[in-house]
């Protein structure tokens, strides 16, 4: 008995001195914006022989330092002042490789909040640590994250060079050679089978693992290898159990979108990626595909909030970009009209506000300039501020004319568009006549044709609608509903001209001297219409309450 309790000091011994060896080769980073704390982690890691140690206080300098150098461990406070957070450092470390599979990452921070810590667990750091922490938590963390690294040094230095092959292979040894099957393994080679796109031996591992532990990965990785066999509805529902088991495993929610989308179910897919986004409101990748999918859908209001968050999310990231700004300013365009409502004035000043910071965050890049001008002086003439229009397409003329032939092709659907909706038909007319005759493709010039046509339609729906608007202001409503039957007749005739007609019809029919049979016909059709009008667009309510005026009559 003394010679085993000898033998197991002997053992706990041998281990710190390794740990301790191990510190004192390692390269750590400490990532906090306060000085004490700063102190106590520097403390703390001087302690236990680590030599090579840098400290930052801004996630800027973080990213500069993983950008200039490799680290065997990372230690990150989550709150880092203005400027990127904890988990944005993460996200671009991982983006753009400046850690490798060998790196430790810890997470640190005093906030407990659903987000933060959802937000923060989406990028899988290593560990997770809540302030305040005492030396010995600290240190059990990290060694026992420092265990595992070694042990799987070789496997996970393999699989970071995507050397595939030989990763399954270590796997495999590693596998015959424990009695219990080492989950990490099992896990490192499932991802190298879906990688080399081997779905059914990737199915037959993880369905070997689900049978020995229900873990949510292995689950996560039998839906994967399901939907790349096109198994679309026996994944739906493994994924749909997995979001009531484990709600908090988020990446399951993706996975079932994805494969709604894959279903032609993109309503389906809509509400579960909204379902996601609550439960970890933080991930950009996340907001975007939202945004994404309820613009497809018309869910203007859900499309709108989710690409506004989209842009303050990805402000300090790596996942910054002009395209979330310019959606986003697309989805307020449904709202900016010549009625000066409120909804009308906020959405016109909201869009301004955002294509000025457009151009200023890009204002190196000239196709963002180009398309934001295009953009702002649709939503000039929107708003009614033709003059400013005409100034601000002018200047896209211009500065469309000095990109090169490769831009002009790029931008050619882009920049049609633009002229047609500004009801500049005869020079959009005009330049697809020359595209033809300059052999562009013959796709192309189809698709920018089809974009005039589309474009004819709405203005001349449009202009009907504002001539029966100012009719129905002077009092004279019968002449008024004339013109907006003839609007709604356009195929280009928007829900709001729809809407707008189907006002007129109901005041009318609020008169007792006319034919309530051929009313009630002329706004059902327009109600049948409106239909596909979507509960979260912002005319819904609109459509709601002359649906109701309707019933009462």
């Amino acid at each position: 008995m003394a010679t085993k309790k000898v033998s197991e000091m002997q053992a706990a011994f041998a281990k710190q001195n390794r740990m301790l060896a191990l510190y004192k080769k390692s390269r750590v980073l400490i990532i906090e914006d306060g000085a004490e704390a700063r102190g106590i982690l520097r403390g703390f890691l001087r302690d236990v022989g680590v030599q090579k140690l840098d400290l930052v206080v801004s996630g800027q300098e973080a990213i500069e330092c993983l950008r200039s150098r490799q680290y065997d461990i990372v230690l990150c406070d989550y709150n880092l002042g203005k400027g990127k957070d904890g988990q944005q450092v993460l996200e671009e470390a991982k983006f753009s490789n400046y850690i490798s599979f060998s790196t430790i990452f810890i997470m640190i921070t005093a906030e407990t909040t659903v987000e933060m810590v959802m937000g923060a667990m989406e990028y899988q750091p290593d560990s997770y640590l809540t302030k305040p922490y005492t030396k010995n938590e600290l240190m059990a963390r990290l060694n026992r994250a420092v265990e595992t690294k070694i042990e799987y040094r070789e496997i996970e230095g393999c699989y970071g060079q995507k050397d595939y092959l030989k990763t399954i292979a270590l796997c495999n040894q590693k596998i015959a050679a424990e009695a219990k099957l080492p989950l990490r393994a099992c896990r490192i080679k499932g991802e190298c089978l879906l990688d080399q796109k081997q779905y059914e031996d990737a199915k037959s591992l993880f369905s070997k693992i689900l049978k020995d532990r229900e873990v949510p990965w292995a689950k996560i990785g039998l839906g994967k290898c399901l939907y790349f066999l096109g198994e679309f509805d026996t994944a739906a529902k493994l994924f749909e159990e997995l979001t009531h088991e484990q709600p908090n495993v988020v990446e399951s929610y993706d996975w079932l979108a994805r494969i709604q989308l894959a279903q032609k179910q993109p309503k389906k897919a809509q509400v579960t990626l909204q379902e996601a986004t609550l439960k970890s409101p933080k991930a950009v990748l996340r907001q975007m595909e939202l945004a994404r999918v309820a613009l497809s859908n018309r869910s203007y209001l859900i499309a709108e909030k989710a690409f506004r968050k989209s842009i303050v999310l990805a402000s300090n990231s790596c996942y910054h970009n002009p395209d979330n700004y310019l959606q986003y300013v697309r989805t307020l365009l449904i709202k900016i009209d010549q009625s000066k409502s409120t909804d009308s004035r906020d959405a016109f000043q909201e869009a301004l506000l955002f294509l000025s910071r457009l151009r200023k965050e890009f204002e190196k890049d000239q196709i963002v300039k180009f398309k934001a001008l295009s953009l702002e002086a649709l939503v000039l003439h929107n708003y009614g501020r033709k003059s400013e229009s005409v100034e601000a397409m002018n200047k896209t003329d211009k500065l469309y004319a000095t990109f090169d032939e490769e831009k002009r092709l790029r931008l050619a659907e882009e920049y049609v568009t633009a002229m047609t909706l500004v009801d500049r038909i005869a020079e959009s007319e005009k330049f697809t006549e020359k595209a033809r005759l300059a052999r562009y493709e013959p796709e192309l010039i189809e698709r920018l044709l089809r974009r005039i046509r589309e474009g004819k339609r709405r203005m001349s729906s449009e202009k009907l609608n504002l001539e029966a608007m100012a009719l129905y202001e002077r009092g004279q409503i019968i002449d008024a509903h004339s013109k907006f039957s003839e609007a709604v007749s356009t195929k280009g005739a928007s829900a709001s001209v729809l809407l707008n007609a189907l006002k007129i019809c109901i005041e009318l029919a609020e008169k007792q001297d006319l034919n309530q049979e051929e009313w009630r016909q002329e706004t059902e059709v327009y109600l049948d219409r409106l239909s596909v009008l979507d509960r979260y667009d912002h005319r819904y309510e609109i459509l709601l309450s002359y649906k109701s005026r309707f019933l009462q009559l």
